[in-house]
């Protein structure tokens, strides 16, 4: 702790703004790092709702087909017709594809409705629609990542999707979010995370300068007072000001109250030095008179 007194009050008021920050910072890459994570496990259970609910619509065909109300290709068909049509998020969308696999419905690529996609692999050389069969015979459902176009756009970006086996039509049908919209989401996360903490931080450095002028000044003019005291050619009618509750007021109200008594002490001492002269001067005056006589 003594080696702080080798440090000017100001430099450790800066110090302390110094170590907040960092701190500030060090929590808010933590959290940003969490926000990160939640973000994007947020998407992939709302890709999971979503394709939950969807499931229902052909639950709901498939139930009409059953009762006898529609044939199944007619239950297929409008079932189709209502899954094309949804939308959620932004452009997100829904595909049904069958186990061979052969592609049902793309809502965003049409082109691909009624083609083989076996031999279809991402940049990776991953086969994405044979490990969505594979998934959904062995498990049901579930997520797989992988690259796929966004729709308008050539270039494969990184995805992952949630998958559901539909058993009574052999049906899989999915839906995904890509991972370059969640990266700008928390890019958006990040900039706002970035302006909050700047302002944060200037807010911390205006205190600290308006706290260290209000400390750092006054204690310098006591300083500097009792400088001159030292020197032995102070100015004893200098007084500091002595508004303010805090400390260095206390102090400059000790100073002032030691002043105002270094004043009188030499007052006196200079009315005594007085008296003490004229008693001098009254003293020879007498002896020249007896020595004349």
């Amino acid at each position: 702790m003594n080696s702080l007194r080798n440090m000017s009050i100001s430099r450790r008021l800066w110090l302390i703004l110094i170590v907040a920050v960092l701190m500030l910072l060090t929590l808010g890459l933590l959290m940003l790092k969490q926000i990160h994570g939640d973000l994007y496990q947020a998407k992939s259970e709302q890709t999971q709702r979503v394709v939950q609910t969807a499931s229902g619509i052909l639950t709901y065909y498939h139930s009409l087909e059953t009762s006898g109300v529609l044939s199944r290709e007619a239950a297929q068909k409008q079932a189709l017709s209502a899954v094309r049509g949804l939308r959620y998020g932004k452009d997100d969308y829904f595909w049904i594809n069958d186990l061979t696999p052969v592609m049902i419905m793309h809502a965003a690529n049409p082109k691909l409705d009624g083609q083989n996609l076996s031999a279809i692999r991402d940049p990776d050389g991953f086969a994405v629609f044979n490990e969505f069969v594979i998934l959904a015979k062995a498990k049901g459902a579930g997520m797989v990542n992988y690259r796929w176009p966004k729709p308008g756009a050539d270039a494969p970006v990184a995805k992952t999707s949630y998958i559901q086996l539909f058993e009574p039509w052999g049906w899989i049908i999915g839906s995904g979010v890509y991972v370059d919209d969640v990266q700008g989401e928390f890019r958006g996360q990040v900039w706002k995370a970035s302006v909050v903490g700047l302002v944060i931080a200037l807010i911390m450095a205006l205190l600290v300068v308006l706290i260290a002028r209000s400390i750092v000044r006054p204690l310098q003019q006591a300083v500097n007072a009792m400088a001159n005291i030292a020197s032995g050619e102070s100015d004893l009618t200098r007084t500091l000001d002595t508004h303010g509750q805090d400390e260095v007021t206390q102090l400059s109200r000790h100073f002032n109250s030691f002043t105002a008594k270094l004043r009188q002490v030499v007052g006196q001492l200079q009315t005594c030095a007085n008296a003490l002269g004229q008693s001098s001067t009254e003293l020879g005056s007498n002896a020249s008179d007896a020595h004349d006589r």
